[in-house]
């Protein structure tokens, strides 16, 4: 076991997710990672950067954390919210290993809107956490 490895917050996307690739978070101390999409950032499996393309998605949307031995979750007064177990946060929230997080909601289309329904998709992932 590697005793200097950082705690790690991974992201799995579910099928009614809008398709990312998993990301696998280092959790260095006193360190926010900011989740949402960026448009001068590309996303990576290592970053908390999603692909455009979500639209309920902000910019930024959440930041994920270690304090202590804990993974927390906050939303970033996101229009669409951060949901955690189905539960949308209002608050900074604790992360546990297996819990679903949404980072936005699943839109209804609009009859004049041709935007591809994976588009009106939120960003579902599972979560599993290492190293705490």
């Amino acid at each position: 076991m590697n005793f200097n490895a950082l705690p790690t917050v991974s992201f799995t996307p579910t099928p009614d997710s809008f398709p990312f690739e998993s990301k696998q978070l280092s959790l260095a101390d006193k360190v926010r990672v900011q989740l949402g999409c960026e448009f001068d950032v590309a996303p990576s499996p290592s970053n908390g950067i999603f692909p455009k393309g979500p639209l309920s998605l902000s910019t930024p949307h959440a930041e994920v954390w270690i304090q202590g031995k804990q993974i927390l979750v906050r939303d970033r007064s996101s229009v669409h919210g951060t949901y955690v177990n189905g539960i949308r946060i209002q608050q900074q929230t604790l992360l546990q290993d297996g819990d679903l997080v949404t980072l936005g909601q699943q839109l209804s289309r609009s009859s004049a809107s041709n935007t591809p329904d994976c588009q009106l998709k939120p960003i579902e992932a599972s979560v599993t956490i290492v190293g705490v």
